[in-house]
């Protein structure tokens, strides 16, 4: 296992405008007619989600009426679109709030009246290019758009992207969509099984539900606490953590003996309206949540208090992990530097070492003392709690294959290491109670 100091490096698309601006707003009233689309199922996976009132969200035509281009839809990212020409286009990336972390996410849909090829320019303002493009025909299924890149700006503030479009409407996304919608058919499926159960915690600056799901078979007061997308764009530790709760809930003798012996809970989505709007990093209401741990300034952040602190209650050798799933430049998994000194005492290197056992092919990453400084969830619930916390990092360019894999793994090794303490505790309370 490695250790090492990773550093995130600062990195969106919203609003069009022609040389005839007024030309440009009757195009807008045309456009439903004129490219035959229905809009209303475009926003039909999420009710909550209100264009007009999200400024990263364009309506665009061409001069000519030949070309659209649009980010009026859940994760859609566009702030800007200027045509510079017959096929020419730029599109500015702009950020919810300044300074942020350079974490520039665009999602825009474009199509055609006839096959042709598009010069679309991305400007970033307030970060530069992170993220390779992926492509979608259907919004579900996306592939590499690497070949679309036509020429990088040494400062990476320019991205030219040469795109063949035709009548079929093509996405162009910085990661894949993982809406509010498709994460909620996700939790559906899972609280299918008989042991699991799905709830709301609270809501969100507008008004979107917090979503929670229960995984066990014995209501035993031992608990994990699991949770993503505090930072909207990261997709891929947003994957990971459907894969880890995968492998939890699944049919296999390992996960049925854990289910006996801990609750696991899993907030999927912490921060559903930055990912309605697809926002870089913030909520509604331009707050990093992961920068929130200690005032509770949002409604997302003080329902995850309330949650976490419920367990505290439920008293000592209650809570025994948590993990919050994020995405970075690459794997690594952040805690503080006295983590194994946290309940249960040294789960995490133990952890972390199994990982490093079980895939000879992957370095395990650590990087300790990682903001511990800073008003974190981990390094609240590391010094409130007193419980091993750790943020679980997927990197950007990480496969999905690679995920599966690396995400169930850990959660099988945690099952297994977490088994033996429990049983372990059970005995220990055993003992206690017949001596009493």
């Amino acid at each position: 296992m490695k250790s090492a100091t990773i550093h995130r490096v600062p990195c969106r698309v919203t609003h069009c405008v022609t040389a005839n601006t007024v030309s440009c707003l009757v195009v807008f009233a045309f456009a439903e007619f004129f490219m035959g689309l229905d809009y209303s199922s475009a926003h039909a996976f999420d009710p909550n989600y209100d264009s007009s009132l999200d400024k990263s969200a364009i309506r665009f035509e061409s001069e000519d009426r030949s070309v659209r281009i649009r980010s009026d839809f859940p994760g859609g990212r566009v702030s800007q679109c200027v045509q510079i020409g017959p096929s020419q286009f730029d599109l500015i990336i702009r950020p919810e709030h300044k300074p942020i972390n350079d974490s520039a996410w665009y999602a825009f849909q474009v199509r055609a009246t006839k096959p042709c090829d598009l010069s679309i320019r991305l400007c970033y303002e307030g970060g530069t290019h992170r993220y390779a493009p992926l492509v979608s025909r259907d919004g579900k299924k996306w592939y590499p758009g690497d070949r679309m890149v036509h020429s990088v700006h040494p400062l990476k503030k320019q991205v030219v992207m040469k795109i063949r479009a035709d009548t079929k409407p093509l996405w162009v996304s910085a990661r894949q969509l993982l809406t509010n919608q498709s994460v909620d058919q996700w939790i559906d499926e899972i609280a299918e099984h008989s042991y699991v159960s799905e709830d709301v915690i609270g809501y969100s600056v507008e008004d979107r539900p917090i979503r929670r799901l229960k995984i066990g078979a014995s209501h035993s007061p031992a608990t994990i606490f699991l949770m993503a997308r505090q930072h909207p764009t990261e997709v891929s530790g947003m994957l990971g953590l459907m894969r880890f709760v995968e492998a939890v809930s699944a049919d296999t003798p390992r996960a049925s003996q854990f289910r006996e012996l801990f609750t696991t809970v899993v907030i999927p989505t912490a921060n559903p309206d930055g990912v309605a709007r697809g926002h870089w990093r913030c909520n509604a209401a331009g707050v990093d949540l992961n920068r929130d741990w200690v005032h509770f300034t949002q409604p997302e952040t003080r329902a995850l208090k309330r949650e976490l602190l419920s367990y505290r209650r439920a008293g000592p050798r209650s809570l025994y992990l948590f993990l919050d799933f994020h995405s970075t430049y690459e794997d690594v998994f952040y805690t503080a530097a006295d983590v194994n000194e946290a309940f249960p005492p040294n789960f995490t290197s133990n952890w972390l070492n199994a990982l490093d056992d079980r895939f000879a092919w992957y370095d395990v990453n650590l990087d300790m003392d990682h903001n511990s400084n800073r008003t974190t969830s981990k390094a609240w619930v590391r010094q409130t709690l007193n419980v091993a916390a750790v943020t679980y990092e997927f990197g950007d360019a990480t496969k999905p294959r690679d995920i599966a894999t690396l995400a169930s793994g850990g959660a099988d090794e945690m099952m297994r290491l977490l088994s033996k303490r429990r049983m372990t505790h059970l005995q220990e309370q055993q003992l206690v109670n017949t001596h009493d």
